[in-house]
C-alpha cells in the first residue's frame, strides 16, 4: 500500500521531468545544438511551470523527489572525474573559470527569477 501511494504521489512528476530530458536531448542532437539536451529540457519544465502555474502542481512531488536525491544522482560523474584527474589538472585554470562564471550567472538568475515572481516583497 505505502509503495502504491509513493508511486502515486511522486512517478507523474518524475516520468515528466525524464520525458522534457530525453525530449531536449532529442532536440540537441537532431539540431546539433552547442547545449545538453538536460538543459534544454530544464527550460522547458520552467517554461511550463511559469504558463501553466498551478495546474501543474501534480509534478511537485516528483520534482522535489529528484532535488532531494541529486548529490546520489552525482556520484557516479564525480567518481569519472576522480578518474581522469591528471586530464583535469592539465585543464585547471580554465575549469576553475567556468565554474565561478557559471556559479556567478546562476546566482544572478536566481535573484532575478525571484523577483519577477514576487519574492521580497514586503
Amino acid at each position: 500500500m505505502a509503495v502504491r501511494k509513493f508511486l502515486q504521489g511522486h512517478a507523474p512528476g518524475v516520468a515528466l521531468c525524464i520525458a522534457l530530458a530525453e525530449a531536449g536531448r532529442w532536440l540537441a542532437a537532431a539540431l546539433a545544438l552547442p547545449v545538453p539536451g538536460a538543459v534544454i529540457g530544464l527550460a522547458a519544465y520552467l517554461a511550463l511551470l511559469l504558463t501553466l502555474g498551478e495546474r501543474l502542481a501534480w509534478s511537485r512531488d516528483g520534482g522535489r523527489l529528484l532535488l532531494r536525491w541529486l548529490g546520489a544522482l552525482l556520484v557516479p560523474a564525480l567518481v569519472g572525474l576522480g578518474a581522469r584527474a591528471m586530464l583535469i589538472a592539465d585543464a585547471a585554470l580554465p575549469l576553475v573559470l567556468l565554474l565561478v562564471t557559471t556559479t556567478l550567472v546562476t546566482a544572478v538568475a536566481t535573484a532575478l527569477l525571484y523577483r519577477l515572481a514576487g519574492g521580497g516583497d514586503s
